[in-house]
């Protein structure tokens, strides 16, 4: 049975529930009310008019409370959400409280409360979609599975394609005829489906290049389903070697993920979504692990992972990284 499915059928069930509780908290506060829920005052409300400037004052007050629960949740994650829910209902409740308790005002906030404990519920769920990592090679921006190689050859890159499996030093690779440098001319299709080659710069299916200087080895991906031009296909992981760094750093080629120098010296502090740190037990194979990971672990959505391995110098020694494409499951 598809997971996606039964995800999404379980919030189309909770949003019928989320209606008929609303329609069932609208009836009973209209018979409850002797004017309705018209926003006339009960004969329980006070009588006097709440000013502008309190109104403002206590909305101002939820929109921060709530913005602080959203970040909260961010970093805390979902299990954060039903305190988050009676952390924002306190100044919800203080603005009822100072409004004289008038129905549709009642009626409102009950909505909102049910619409954000719903909108938890999807974010546990199902989640949000996280923004690609974007590297930047020479002066381009390459953002994971949204950079296309056509955008790659606009920009003076080259592609090359592999023959055979034979390996070569990183010299030869680009010169012993185990690759084929892509003309546009070419009719080539990227076959339906994703698939990695992980760590491996010798026999990866793809290089690519810049000005005969070979700075990586990268994956390309179309569709799931249907068979894609290669010129449409997308990046969706990279791999790099000492090798390829001291070839870069040779022809003043800088390499970068997000603001992050690949080709300088690591340090924890400089990195972020770390969730995975170097053992100072085995300083040879030290690795930095980043994640940019989504609730619904790549289900609906992208997920990525970059692993920076470096050696006893703090150096770059490989670097790998990747997409998890979404897809479903059964």
């Amino acid at each position: 049975m598809s997971v996606r499915l039964i995800f999404i059928g379980l919030m189309v069930f909770l949003g019928f529930w989320y209606v008929a509780i609303l329609l069932w908290l609208m009836n009973r506060l209209n018979k409850s009310s002797e004017y309705g829920i018209s926003g006339e005052k009960s004969s329980q409300s006070g009588s006097g008019k709440m000013k502008i400037s309190d109104l403002f004052f206590h909305v101002l007050v939820i929109a921060i409370v709530f913005i602080t629960v959203i970040k909260l949740m961010s970093y805390v994650g979902p299990a954060f959400a039903s305190l988050g829910g009676v952390i924002v209902a306190i100044p919800v409740r203080a603005l009822i409280n100072a409004s004289g308790r008038k129905t549709n005002v009642i009626l409102t906030f009950s909505g909102m409360a049910l619409l954000f404990v719903y909108l938890c519920f999807w974010y546990i769920l199902i989640g949000v979609p996280v923004k690609p990592p974007v590297m930047t090679i020479g002066n381009m921006k390459v953002t994971m599975s949204k950079t296309s190689v056509r955008d790659l050859l606009d920009n003076g890159f080259d592609i090359y394609i592999m023959n055979d499996e034979d390996t070569y030093e990183y010299s030869e690779m680009l010169t012993s005829g185990s690759y084929t440098k892509y003309d546009e001319n070419q009719d080539i299709t990227i076959e339906k489906g994703y698939r990695s080659t992980e760590e491996t710069l010798r026999g990866a299916p793809y290089l690519l290049a810049k000005d005969d200087t070979l700075i990586g080895a990268i994956d390309l991906y179309g569709s799931l389903d249907k068979d894609v031009d290669i010129k449409d296909a997308k990046v969706v992981n990279f791999y790099m070697d000492k090798d390829c760094k001291d070839a870069l750093k040779s022809s003043n080629i800088d390499v970068k993920l997000g603001d992050l120098s690949l080709l300088g010296t690591f340090y924890t502090d400089d990195l972020k979504k770390l969730w995975m740190i170097p053992d100072e037990s085995e300083p040879t194979d030290s690795v930095y692990g980043i994640a940019w990971r989504t609730n619904s672990d790549s289900i609906f959505w992208n997920e990525y992972y970059a692993y920076i391995r470096i050696d006893e110098n703090k150096n770059m020694r490989a670097f790998i990284i990747s997409t998890s494409v979404a897809k479903d499951k059964h």
